[in-house]
Protein backbone atom coordinates (compact mmCIF):
# COMPACT_ATOMS: atom_id res chain seq x y z
CA UNK A 1 0.00 0.00 0.00
CA UNK A 2 1.15 3.43 -1.01
CA UNK A 3 0.91 6.88 -0.04
CA UNK A 4 -0.69 9.08 -1.97
CA UNK A 5 -1.60 12.63 -2.19
CA UNK A 6 -5.20 12.90 -0.26
CA UNK A 7 -8.42 14.55 -1.79
CA UNK A 8 -9.78 16.56 1.43
CA UNK A 9 -13.47 15.72 0.97
CA UNK A 10 -12.37 11.72 0.35
CA UNK A 11 -10.34 11.98 3.44
CA UNK A 12 -13.45 13.26 5.32
CA UNK A 13 -15.15 10.68 4.08
CA UNK A 14 -12.81 8.02 5.21
CA UNK A 15 -12.64 10.04 8.87
CA UNK A 16 -16.54 8.93 9.12
CA UNK A 17 -16.32 5.51 8.04
CA UNK A 18 -13.81 4.68 10.35
CA UNK A 19 -15.95 5.55 12.66
CA UNK A 20 -17.56 2.53 12.51
CA UNK A 21 -15.18 0.47 14.59
CA UNK A 22 -14.06 1.18 17.62
CA UNK A 23 18.80 -7.83 0.73
CA UNK A 24 19.92 -6.38 0.27
CA UNK A 25 19.61 -10.06 -1.55
CA UNK A 26 21.43 -12.12 0.69
CA UNK A 27 22.04 -16.48 0.42
CA UNK A 28 19.48 -17.80 2.60
CA UNK A 29 18.77 -21.43 3.13
CA UNK A 30 14.52 -22.20 2.93
CA UNK A 31 13.17 -21.10 5.69
CA UNK A 32 11.79 -24.05 8.05
CA UNK A 33 8.25 -24.26 9.33
CA UNK A 34 7.22 -21.68 12.06
CA UNK A 35 5.82 -22.95 15.12
CA UNK A 36 1.68 -22.53 15.86
CA UNK A 37 -1.24 -22.83 14.58
CA UNK A 38 -1.95 -22.62 11.28
CA UNK A 39 -5.16 -20.72 10.42
CA UNK A 40 -6.60 -21.80 6.62
CA UNK A 41 -8.38 -18.25 5.63
CA UNK A 42 -8.82 -19.82 1.52
CA UNK A 43 -8.96 -23.47 -0.08
CA UNK A 44 -9.93 -23.23 -3.59
CA UNK A 45 -10.20 -27.20 -3.18
CA UNK A 46 -13.64 -26.48 -1.37
CA UNK A 47 -15.08 -25.03 -4.94
CA UNK A 48 -15.77 -21.74 -3.84
CA UNK A 49 -14.30 -18.31 -3.33
CA UNK A 50 -12.50 -16.45 -0.44
CA UNK A 51 -15.42 -15.46 1.81
CA UNK A 52 -15.74 -14.15 5.71
CA UNK A 53 -15.96 -14.74 8.27
CA UNK A 54 -12.25 -16.24 7.54
CA UNK A 55 -11.61 -13.27 4.59
CA UNK A 56 -13.17 -10.42 3.82
CA UNK A 57 -13.56 -9.29 0.06
CA UNK A 58 -14.54 -5.86 -0.67
CA UNK A 59 -14.57 -3.64 -4.08
CA UNK A 60 -14.67 0.06 -5.13
CA UNK A 61 -16.65 0.99 -7.24
CA UNK A 62 -18.71 -1.78 -5.25
CA UNK A 63 -19.21 -4.78 -7.83
CA UNK A 64 -16.43 -3.39 -10.44
CA UNK A 65 -13.88 -5.93 -9.63
CA UNK A 66 -16.20 -9.15 -8.24
CA UNK A 67 -14.05 -12.35 -7.77
CA UNK A 68 -15.13 -15.49 -9.38
CA UNK A 69 -13.93 -18.94 -9.18
CA UNK A 70 -13.01 -20.67 -12.47
CA UNK A 71 -10.65 -23.50 -12.98
CA UNK A 72 -10.09 -24.67 -9.41
CA UNK A 73 -9.09 -21.05 -8.49
CA UNK A 74 -10.34 -17.77 -8.03
CA UNK A 75 -9.96 -14.76 -10.37
CA UNK A 76 -9.93 -11.36 -9.67
CA UNK A 77 -9.11 -8.62 -12.10
CA UNK A 78 -9.05 -4.90 -11.43
CA UNK A 79 -7.99 -4.19 -15.08
CA UNK A 80 -11.59 -4.38 -16.68
CA UNK A 81 -12.80 -0.94 -15.19
CA UNK A 82 -9.37 1.13 -15.20
CA UNK A 83 -6.88 1.81 -12.73
CA UNK A 84 -9.28 3.83 -10.44
CA UNK A 85 -10.52 0.34 -9.15
CA UNK A 86 -9.42 -1.16 -5.89
CA UNK A 87 -10.50 -4.28 -4.83
CA UNK A 88 -9.13 -7.04 -1.90
CA UNK A 89 -9.04 -9.35 0.46
CA UNK A 90 -8.73 -8.36 4.47
CA UNK A 91 -8.15 -10.87 7.49
CA UNK A 92 -6.77 -9.99 10.89
CA UNK A 93 -6.94 -10.28 14.40
CA UNK A 94 -10.30 -8.00 14.96
CA UNK A 95 -12.51 -9.73 12.18
CA UNK A 96 -11.43 -13.40 11.42
CA UNK A 97 -12.69 -15.78 14.40
CA UNK A 98 -9.27 -17.87 15.49
CA UNK A 99 -6.74 -15.23 13.75
CA UNK A 100 -3.47 -16.46 15.63
CA UNK A 101 -1.19 -14.21 17.18
CA UNK A 102 1.46 -12.70 14.64
CA UNK A 103 4.68 -12.67 16.68
CA UNK A 104 7.98 -11.86 15.38
CA UNK A 105 9.91 -12.53 18.04
CA UNK A 106 8.20 -16.06 18.04
CA UNK A 107 8.34 -16.24 14.56
CA UNK A 108 5.20 -16.23 11.90
CA UNK A 109 4.17 -17.27 8.16
CA UNK A 110 1.46 -16.70 5.29
CA UNK A 111 1.58 -19.20 3.05
CA UNK A 112 -0.51 -17.93 -0.42
CA UNK A 113 -0.76 -19.67 -4.37
CA UNK A 114 -0.77 -17.06 -6.67
CA UNK A 115 -0.37 -16.25 -10.21
CA UNK A 116 -0.31 -12.63 -11.53
CA UNK A 117 -1.82 -13.20 -15.36
CA UNK A 118 -1.09 -9.53 -16.18
CA UNK A 119 -0.51 -6.55 -14.17
CA UNK A 120 -0.01 -2.66 -15.59
CA UNK A 121 1.19 0.65 -13.81
CA UNK A 122 2.23 4.24 -14.56
CA UNK A 123 4.81 4.38 -11.71
CA UNK A 124 7.48 2.46 -10.27
CA UNK A 125 6.81 2.61 -7.26
CA UNK A 126 3.13 1.29 -7.54
CA UNK A 127 1.94 -2.47 -8.23
CA UNK A 128 -1.09 -3.95 -8.71
CA UNK A 129 -0.99 -6.46 -6.91
CA UNK A 130 0.38 -6.51 -2.79
CA UNK A 131 0.54 -8.55 -0.17
CA UNK A 132 0.89 -6.58 3.63
CA UNK A 133 1.43 -8.58 6.43
CA UNK A 134 1.86 -7.11 9.11
CA UNK A 135 2.44 -8.70 13.20
CA UNK A 136 1.24 -7.51 16.54
CA UNK A 137 3.42 -4.77 17.12
CA UNK A 138 2.03 -3.15 13.49
CA UNK A 139 5.69 -4.03 11.99
CA UNK A 140 5.73 -6.21 8.49
CA UNK A 141 6.20 -6.05 5.03
CA UNK A 142 4.39 -4.99 1.73
CA UNK A 143 5.36 -7.39 -1.39
CA UNK A 144 4.77 -5.83 -4.03
CA UNK A 145 4.16 -8.27 -7.62
CA UNK A 146 4.65 -7.06 -11.10
CA UNK A 147 4.77 -9.67 -13.95
CA UNK A 148 8.49 -9.59 -14.23
CA UNK A 149 9.30 -8.76 -10.76
CA UNK A 150 8.81 -9.20 -7.03
CA UNK A 151 9.88 -6.15 -5.04
CA UNK A 152 9.43 -4.79 -1.22
CA UNK A 153 8.21 -1.14 -0.59
CA UNK A 154 11.00 0.57 1.44
CA UNK A 155 10.24 2.60 4.75
CA UNK A 156 12.12 5.60 5.89
CA UNK A 157 14.99 3.61 7.00
CA UNK A 158 15.02 2.11 3.89
CA UNK A 159 14.97 4.41 1.35
CA UNK A 160 12.13 6.32 1.61
CA UNK A 161 8.46 5.58 2.63
CA UNK A 162 6.59 3.74 -0.30
CA UNK A 163 9.57 3.33 -2.46
CA UNK A 164 10.54 0.61 -4.47
CA UNK A 165 12.69 -1.17 -2.53
CA UNK A 166 14.73 -4.77 -2.59
CA UNK A 167 13.37 -6.77 -5.47
CA UNK A 168 14.66 -10.07 -8.08
CA UNK A 169 13.73 -10.47 -11.49
CA UNK A 170 10.97 -13.08 -11.56
CA UNK A 171 8.39 -14.19 -13.77
CA UNK A 172 4.32 -13.88 -11.65
CA UNK A 173 2.65 -14.97 -14.58
CA UNK A 174 3.89 -18.12 -15.59
CA UNK A 175 1.36 -20.35 -13.45
CA UNK A 176 0.37 -20.88 -10.25
CA UNK A 177 3.41 -20.46 -7.33
CA UNK A 178 3.17 -21.70 -3.89
CA UNK A 179 4.92 -18.65 -1.89
CA UNK A 180 6.21 -18.75 1.70
CA UNK A 181 6.62 -14.96 3.29
CA UNK A 182 8.29 -15.95 6.74
CA UNK A 183 9.13 -13.21 9.46
CA UNK A 184 11.03 -14.12 12.24
CA UNK A 185 12.39 -10.93 14.60
CA UNK A 186 13.79 -8.12 12.05
CA UNK A 187 13.91 -9.96 9.12
CA UNK A 188 11.23 -11.62 6.45
CA UNK A 189 11.92 -13.92 4.00
CA UNK A 190 9.77 -14.89 0.78
CA UNK A 191 10.80 -18.16 -0.84
CA UNK A 192 8.95 -19.13 -4.24
CA UNK A 193 7.86 -23.46 -4.63
CA UNK A 194 10.26 -23.95 -2.17
CA UNK A 195 13.01 -21.92 -3.17
CA UNK A 196 14.12 -19.00 -0.95
CA UNK A 197 14.09 -15.58 -3.63
CA UNK A 198 13.86 -12.30 -0.91
CA UNK A 199 15.43 -11.50 2.02
CA UNK A 200 15.83 -8.08 3.87
CA UNK A 201 14.48 -6.11 6.84
CA UNK A 202 11.09 -6.05 8.35
CA UNK A 203 9.77 -2.49 7.44
CA UNK A 204 7.75 0.26 9.88
CA UNK A 205 5.06 2.31 8.03
CA UNK A 206 4.03 3.16 11.24
CA UNK A 207 5.14 6.87 10.03
CA UNK A 208 2.70 7.11 7.32
CA UNK A 209 0.38 10.46 7.70
CA UNK A 210 -2.33 9.86 6.06
CA UNK A 211 -5.89 8.85 7.86
CA UNK A 212 -7.28 6.25 8.58
CA UNK A 213 -4.16 4.45 8.30
CA UNK A 214 -4.34 0.64 8.49
CA UNK A 215 -0.35 0.73 9.07
CA UNK A 216 -0.60 0.79 12.56
CA UNK A 217 -3.05 -2.50 12.52
CA UNK A 218 -1.83 -5.23 14.68
CA UNK A 219 -2.28 -8.81 13.08
CA UNK A 220 -3.05 -7.87 9.52
CA UNK A 221 -3.23 -9.10 6.28
CA UNK A 222 -4.15 -8.04 3.36
CA UNK A 223 -3.90 -9.16 -0.85
CA UNK A 224 -5.31 -7.19 -3.70
CA UNK A 225 -5.15 -4.33 -5.48
CA UNK A 226 -4.57 -0.75 -3.29
CA UNK A 227 -3.42 1.83 -5.90
CA UNK A 228 -4.99 3.68 -8.83
CA UNK A 229 -1.86 4.05 -10.22
CA UNK A 230 -1.91 0.12 -11.27
CA UNK A 231 -4.30 -2.90 -12.19
CA UNK A 232 -3.87 -6.49 -12.12
CA UNK A 233 -5.85 -9.37 -12.89
CA UNK A 234 -4.62 -12.54 -10.60
CA UNK A 235 -5.48 -16.06 -9.58
CA UNK A 236 -5.74 -17.10 -5.75
CA UNK A 237 -5.82 -20.64 -5.06
CA UNK A 238 -4.58 -20.71 -1.13
CA UNK A 239 -3.85 -18.71 1.88
CA UNK A 240 -3.07 -19.89 5.47
CA UNK A 241 -1.51 -18.08 8.36
CA UNK A 242 0.57 -19.44 10.82
CA UNK A 243 1.50 -17.71 14.10
CA UNK A 244 0.59 -18.04 17.70
CA UNK A 245 -2.43 -19.44 19.31
CA UNK A 246 -4.43 -16.94 20.50
CA UNK A 247 -6.93 -16.84 23.25
CA UNK A 248 -10.14 -18.75 21.65
CA UNK A 249 -13.86 -18.18 22.32
CA UNK A 250 -15.98 -20.76 23.34
CA UNK A 251 -16.96 -22.61 20.09
CA UNK A 252 -14.86 -21.55 18.24
CA UNK A 253 -12.65 -24.81 16.42
CA UNK A 254 -10.93 -22.85 12.99
CA UNK A 255 -7.55 -23.39 14.22
CA UNK A 256 -6.10 -26.40 12.63
CA UNK A 257 -2.54 -27.90 13.34
CA UNK A 258 0.30 -27.49 11.25
CA UNK A 259 0.64 -30.74 10.30
CA UNK A 260 -2.67 -30.38 7.91
CA UNK A 261 -0.97 -30.32 4.36
CA UNK A 262 -0.19 -27.12 2.49
CA UNK A 263 0.02 -26.64 -1.04
CA UNK A 264 3.01 -28.87 -3.02
CA UNK A 265 5.60 -26.93 -4.81
CA UNK A 266 5.40 -26.91 -8.60
CA UNK A 267 8.02 -29.06 -10.65
CA UNK A 268 9.71 -26.76 -12.41
CA UNK A 269 12.49 -24.79 -10.40
CA UNK A 270 12.25 -20.81 -10.37
CA UNK A 271 14.76 -19.06 -12.56
CA UNK A 272 17.81 -17.87 -11.32
CA UNK A 273 17.41 -14.44 -8.30
CA UNK A 274 18.39 -11.16 -9.95
CA UNK A 275 18.58 -8.21 -7.41
CA UNK A 276 16.97 -5.17 -8.86
CA UNK A 277 18.19 -1.78 -7.42
CA UNK A 278 15.71 0.59 -6.42
CA UNK A 279 14.76 2.86 -9.01
CA UNK A 280 14.99 6.90 -9.25
CA UNK A 281 11.44 7.14 -7.42
CA UNK A 282 8.94 8.94 -10.43
CA UNK A 283 7.14 11.96 -9.87
CA UNK A 284 4.52 11.97 -7.14
CA UNK A 285 0.76 10.85 -8.75
CA UNK A 286 -1.99 12.57 -7.52
CA UNK A 287 -4.74 9.76 -6.81
CA UNK A 288 -6.96 8.65 -3.53
CA UNK A 289 -5.64 7.50 -0.59
CA UNK A 290 -5.36 3.70 -1.07
CA UNK A 291 -4.53 3.12 2.75
CA UNK A 292 -7.73 4.76 4.09
CA UNK A 293 -9.62 2.56 1.42
CA UNK A 294 -7.99 -0.83 3.26
CA UNK A 295 -8.80 1.02 6.43
CA UNK A 296 -12.52 1.60 5.55
CA UNK A 297 -13.06 -1.79 4.17
CA UNK A 298 -11.89 -3.32 7.50
CA UNK A 299 -14.14 -1.62 9.23
CA UNK A 300 -16.94 -2.18 7.08
CA UNK A 301 -16.02 -6.02 7.20
CA UNK A 302 -15.98 -5.98 10.82
CA UNK A 303 -19.33 -4.14 11.03
CA UNK A 304 -20.82 -6.79 9.18
CA UNK A 305 -19.39 -9.52 11.05
CA UNK A 306 -20.28 -8.31 13.97
CA UNK A 307 -23.86 -7.72 12.78
CA UNK A 308 -23.63 -11.71 11.44
CA UNK A 309 -22.67 -12.94 14.72
CA UNK A 310 -25.08 -11.07 16.63
CA UNK A 311 -27.79 -12.27 13.90
CA UNK A 312 -26.92 -16.05 14.51
CA UNK A 313 -26.75 -15.39 18.54
CA UNK A 314 -30.62 -15.02 18.18
CA UNK A 315 -31.15 -18.30 16.22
Amino acid sequence: MNKKFVFPGLCLFLILGSALYSLNLEAVSAASSVGGKTLVLYDAAGGAIPSAPLIGFTDFPQGAALPIYLNGATVMDTTTYGRDTYAGWISNGATTPGFPILDRMAGFQVDFTLQIENESHRNNNRSGFSLIVLSDDARGIELAFWENEVWVQSDDSTGGLFKHGEGIVFPTTTGLIVYRLTIIADTYTLTADAQPILSGPVRNYSTFDGFPDPYETPNFIFLGDDTTSAQARVKLRFVSVTGTEPVMLAGASTIISTSSPFPTASFTSPPSVTPVPSPTPASPVFEFCPSGWVFLAVMITSVMMLKNVRSKSKI
